[in-house]
This record gives structure tokens, sequence and C-alpha cells, in this order.
């Protein structure tokens, strides 16, 4: 079974998410735009292993205390896809210059691309590649559950306007995620928790 805790308190409202399976105690964190100390509370009440630290895209928002995470969770692997890699190591690109500071974060242990899989004990975690606000952008999928980063939110979707965004590609994400189970609970980079079946029926955005 497994279990979710979110923090909100990120940059620009960012949220984090750890996610570990019950038995096993395996654990992933995903996006790390609020600070380590928080998440590893959870970690030690819970007696976890973090195995992953899982990039949705590489938004400075999402990715500000990855050097933190890196030095207080050295065993655990950084993972996100190939195409925002290179991302993390340009300022302009991962955005960090808007914030009025250039940061350089080095590049990922671990590269995805669509339909790969992570395990996180006996739990599958599907990589859904959603490219439109970031190249590299995704999804991930659990089961019924999936972590949307800045592609999917309640009544919206993420901009393309920063970057290398891409207004085209992003609608074809949004189209790829509305062919999925409705049922699917969607944990977004922003704000509350929604349903695809929700944002299939009632998001405003839905031609663009």
């Amino acid at each position: 079974m497994i279990k979710i805790k979110r923090f909100t308190q990120g940059l620009l409202g960012s949220n984090t998410y750890v996610v570990w399976d019950e038995i096993s105690k395996e654990a992933a964190v995903i996006d790390t735009g609020n600070s380590d100390a928080v998440v590893k509370e959870v970690i030690d009440k819970e007696k976890l292993s973090l195995k992953y630290i899982i990039l949705t895209h590489a938004h400075f928002d999402h990715i500000h205390y990855l050097p933190k995470f890196k030095e207080t969770f050295p065993m655990a692997k950084v993972v996100i896809h190939q195409d925002d890699n290179v991302l993390l190591e340009n300022p302009r690109l991962n955005a960090s210059v808007l914030f009025g500071s250039a940061h350089e974060y080095d590049k990922a242990d671990i590269t995805v691309i669509d339909e790969d899989e992570l395990k996180l004990g006996e739990n599958i975690l599907k990589i859904i590649s959603t490219p439109g606000h970031t190249p590299g952008g995704i999804c991930i999928l659990i089961d019924k559950i999936m972590f949307s980063g800045d592609t999917l939110f309640y009544s919206g979707f993420g901009r393309t306007d920063l970057g290398a965004g891409d207004v085209a590609l992003m609608s074809k994400s949004i189209e790829k995620l509305y062919s999925l189970d409705g049922n699917i609970e969607v944990y977004p980079g922003h704000g509350t928790k929604t349903t695809i079946g929700r944002e299939r029926e009632e998001n405003p955005y839905l031609y663009f």
C-alpha cells in the first residue's frame, strides 16, 4: 500500500511529496521545492529508506533544495526525464534567473523516458512523458494515483512561456492525460489534488 505526505510551503507554493510503500518502507520524494528538513522528519518518523528523488521537471521552484536533499540523503538517486537533464545546468532554462540569482545544478543520476518504470517495494512507478511546460516534463503514475508536476492542475495547466515551453506540446500532453481512467487521483505540483475525470469535464482550459 502506498502512503503520501504532501508539503505545500515551497517556492511559489510548490508541492513536495513523500511517497512510500508501507511494507518495504522504500520511499521516493517528488520535487524538491520544499526544505529537506521537513521531509527528513517524515523519513525518520516512518523509518523510511529514500530510494529516489524524482523531479517532474527542472524549474527552480521544484528543484531549489535539490543540493540539500543530495547532502541529507546521499544514497537516494536523482531522477529526471532525459530532455530536462540539461535544463538543470542552465540558469535561464531552469528559470532561476527569474528569481534574481542564477543557479546551476548537477545532472541527475538516472534519466527516464516515456513508459519507463521504477520500483518502490512492490509498486510500479510508471513515467508518462508530458512535454509542454518544459521539454522533459513528466507525470508519475502509481496504480490510480498520479503526480502531475506542472502539467495538470485543479482547473488549470502549466504555463508555456518560461524557458523552453511549447503550447502545442502542452495541448497534446493534456489530451494524453485526459485519455486515462477518470478515477485516477491527480496530485499536482501546485495546489490541491483533483481527478482526471474532474479535469476532463470541468477544467476551463479544455481547448487551447
